[in-house]
């Protein structure tokens, strides 16, 4: 039976309205207004570095706003393809259906529990031992959350627009505390930073090559997602379903991506096995307030190679970070576990004051995604 793309589409796209509906409050309001305008350049084809008029801009919003209100509290419908019908969250049934279309879709829990969804172009799949990784380009349904990579069960969908926009969100932060690394990064690929910043319609076409060339490595933090094995994935789902929205969340999530990141055979076991001195210096760059005061060490073994050009100074951080990792895993799973009947508040409080409070980064985490903005 035809598949009708798009009426499949609409209907993923309301459930992507209805998840941001029911979170949008979970971002802070600088958070949540600018994922609002990457959504609208996605909305009407704009590249990552056109801005719209602030005026028209700011009305899209309102009329956004407005429909999220009218879906407030509604329930996921399925997804009916050519007369079958779905459960959203079912990707493989769903993908199954759409593959003969070209199409990818994508369902899963982000930041606070937020139902994400997307519907996508396939461009090409391959693989990465018992892992399939597939490029996605075009996207015809999107939520408010993004990342440039993302996994359900053994598939892995590498989003290349998400990943020029993201990539262009650190050229234009241009946040003073990596701007050497993004600098150095941008460089590998003989490519001035400052100059991207200021032609970026002239260079967009470098940006879009760049972003794509380090999507193939970003996506190895998936893979050691899958090849780690120190955080029991039930726990690690219990506690950041029961800390919701909340530091200790934050933190169990940050601990996930560090032990992903240092294993073996995930982000940097790849970035050093290949000596990808781009990776490395965009890994730097794209570390955010809280990876860092846990993960400090790397940035030391950055400044020392910089200089000396020696891998196994990177080699000894990323070692050194993945037991790091693995402690503060085990004592959070310990102090969940030892308090579990005592009530999540309890847990958390000395979660928070054991754990958390000891980085220096608390005060500012107000928001769920504040500890993804520079302060």
């Amino acid at each position: 039976m035809a598949v009708d793309i798009e009426h499949v589409a609409g209907q993923i796209q309301r459930n992507c309205d209805i998840s941001d509906a029911n979170y949008a409050g979970l971002f802070s309001l600088c958070g949540l207004l600018l994922r609002l305008r990457d959504l609208f350049k996605w909305a009407y084809g704009l590249p990552p570095w056109e801005e719209p008029e602030p005026s028209t801009l700011m009305e899209w919003i309102d009329h956004r706003e407005s429909h999220w209100e009218n879906l407030y509290q509604e329930e996921y419908q399925r997804i009916s393809i050519g007369g079958e019908s779905f459960d959203p969250f079912d990707v493989n049934s769903i993908n199954r259906r759409l593959k003969p279309q070209k199409l990818v879709y994508g369902a899963g829990y982000a930041l606070g529990m937020k139902p994400s969804f997307f519907l996508a172009e396939s461009r090409e799949s391959h693989s990465v031992g018992e892992l399939t990784v597939d490029s996605v380009g075009r996207e015809l349904a999107r939520d408010i959350f993004v990342t440039p990579a993302m996994r359900q069960g053994s598939r892995i969908f590498a989003r290349h627009s998400v990943m020029l926009f993201f990539m262009w969100d650190q050229v234009l932060e241009m946040r003073p505390s990596v701007r050497d690394a993004l600098v150095y990064a941008f460089a590998q690929y003989h490519v001035d930073a400052e100059a991207l910043r200021r032609n970026p319609a002239t260079l967009g076409h470098e940006l879009a090559a760049i972003s794509s060339a380090e999507l193939q490595t970003w996506v190895y933090h998936e893979v050691g997602e899958v090849r780690e094995t120190g955080f029991d994935g039930e726990v690690w789902q219990e506690i950041v379903s029961t800390y919701a929205n909340s530091p200790v969340e934050i933190f169990a999530r940050v601990v996930k991506d560090l032990l992903a990141d240092t294993h073996p055979e995930g982000l940097l076991g790849h970035i050093i096995r290949h000596r990808l001195r781009s990776s490395l210096g965009f890994y730097i760059s794209f570390m955010r307030p809280f990876m860092r005061s846990i993960f400090p060490e790397i940035l030391d073994a950055f400044r020392a190679f910089r200089e000396k050009d020696d891998w196994t100074l990177v080699e000894e951080a990323r070692g050194y970070g993945h037991l790091k990792a693995h402690h503060h895993a085990q004592s959070l799973v310990d102090i969940h576990e030892d308090l579990r009947h005592d009530g999540a508040d309890q847990a958390r409080e000395r979660i928070v004051s054991e754990l958390i409070e000891p980085l220096g980064v608390l005060g500012s985490l107000r928001n769920l995604d504040d500890f993804d903005e520079e302060d």
